[in-house]
């Protein structure tokens, strides 16, 4: 049995719909910081010589890079000038990049580039500093001319590829990630990258296959789980999906969006038990909206389970109680009251609508169906009580004229219901009103 009643929340798991923050390329990460080291040497080739007179300010600015990085930066933001070797500019982005400085790190690089156009490496760490800074149209061509200069390793093409799908570019990212993985086929950052590329281009067996590699390397997190999950949604596979989804609420990462979800997933294959449990779940997180809850309970309704929304509705009760707003509370009361007209108890209904209209007295569906119950129980004067109030409510009042006609034929009053059926007939015109007004002024004319 599949009912498709509720609207699958399929955004409700995914890890994050940004673009994912770079951990490698970052001063936490020691493996970084051993290969930032690197590039303060380069190829003798592609970078700038200094002179003889130069080599004493370096071999004096070379330990203090690593033991007093401050005073190596004031020593060269003194002596540095136009005539300076580009080297020594170089220098300085480095330390002032590492220091966290990224604004002037770049202006120390764009120096070096100035003094010496081939300079590959300040090319690349500026790109990495205006990476760092968020600006992407930036850093894309210079990592694009130091690439150009001489060949790039597995964190040049993956930054390019950073660039790339922050400027909402994801083909040519995923182009460039592939490059980076191979030259560095360890890296999560650049697989991440990838993975984002996938989703973003719609290929989802290829984003399935690369969350199989993720779950096998990291089972416990949640994330990857939830991920694939709205990736087999996508494609239709529900089942799969659930099952994901069981596996997060058993390792202990369920939240409140993913718990609905999986209610929503089971509802939708009609185990309408299951859903409820999960449902239960997700109200206890406190993670859920009070509006959800009461679409769920409607959508239970709607497919004939009554005691699971009877269920639902009292765990409102014990989980938010006072804490719903006006409208929330009015919702709740109206849950009650079509859960009690289900169950036959016209009394409790009537006594949950009654509530209603005192706190919104221009509530047409609560004063209408007060009418029908009111009729049910032979009060027709309070029936045409409430359905009167409903006609002067615009969107109600066809209805309501059609409802006080039937009560008039009830009295056998054919003038009051002729009135009212054409006056229905003016708001809006219905060929079978318009058949029964004519026997209703038929049966007038006899009296």
């Amino acid at each position: 049995m599949c009912v498709t009643i509720l609207v699958l929340c399929f955004a409700a798991c995914a890890v994050q719909a940004q673009v994912y923050s770079l951990t490698e390329q970052s001063w936490d990460d020691p493996s970084f910081r051993a290969r930032f080291a690197q590039s303060y040497l380069g190829q003798s080739e592609v970078n700038p010589k200094i002179t003889a007179e130069e080599k004493a300010l370096f071999d004096e600015i070379v330990p203090m890079i690593s033991e007093a990085p401050k005073e190596a930066i004031g020593k060269l933001q003194t002596v540095l000038n136009p005539n300076s070797s580009a080297a020594f500019d170089y220098i300085l982005g480095n330390l002032l990049y590492q220091e966290g400085d990224s604004k002037n790190a770049i202006l120390a690089y764009e120096k070096a580039i100035k003094k010496f156009p081939s300079y590959a490496l300040a090319y690349f760490n500026s790109g990495r500093a205006c990476v760092a800074e968020g600006n992407y149209t930036k850093a894309l061509p210079m990592l694009q001319k130091s690439l150009e200069i001489q060949p790039g390793d597995g964190s040049l093409y993956g930054l390019i590829g950073y660039c790339y799908i922050n400027l909402d570019k994801p083909s040519s990212a995923l182009d460039a990630y592939r490059i980076a993985i191979m030259l560095a086929p360890e890296s999560r950052d650049w697989k991440l990258g990838k993975l984002q590329c996938h989703i973003a281009l719609d290929q989802r067996e290829e984003a399935i296959g690369m969350l199989y590699e993720f779950i096998e390397k990291e089972p416990a997190n949640a994330d990857w789980w939830k991920l694939q999950a709205n990736q087999f949604m996508s494609m239709g596979e529900i089942g799969k999906a659930a099952a994901n989804l069981l596996v997060v609420r058993e390792i202990g990462k369920a939240d409140g969006p993913s718990l609905t979800l999986l209610g929503d997933l089971l509802l939708n294959e009609g185990l309408v038990r299951p859903a409820l449990e999960n449902y239960n779940l997700a109200l206890q997180t406190g993670q859920i909206r009070v509006s959800r809850i009461f679409e769920v309970a409607n959508s239970l309704l709607m497919l004939g389970a009554l005691e699971e929304a009877q269920d639902l509705v009292a765990k409102i009760d014990q989980t938010i109680g006072t804490g719903l707003d006006e409208s929330q509370t009015l919702e709740h009361l109206n849950l009650k009251a079509r859960i009690a007209m289900d169950k036959d108890d016209i009394e409790l209904a009537s006594g949950y609508l009654k509530k209603i209209v005192d706190k919104d007295p221009m509530n047409g569906y609560a004063l209408l169906t007060l009418s029908d119950l009111e009729k049910t129980k032979g009060d027709l004067t309070k029936a045409k009580y409430y359905a009167e109030n409903a006609s002067k409510i615009g969107t109600f009042e066809h209805q309501a004229c059609l409802t006080l006609a039937q009560l008039n034929v009830s009295e056998r009053d054919y003038r009051q219901a002729a009135k009212h059926l054409r006056r229905a007939q003016q708001l809006k015109p219905k060929e079978y009103v318009a058949e029964y007004l004519l026997k209703i002024e038929q049966a007038a004319l006899r009296m």
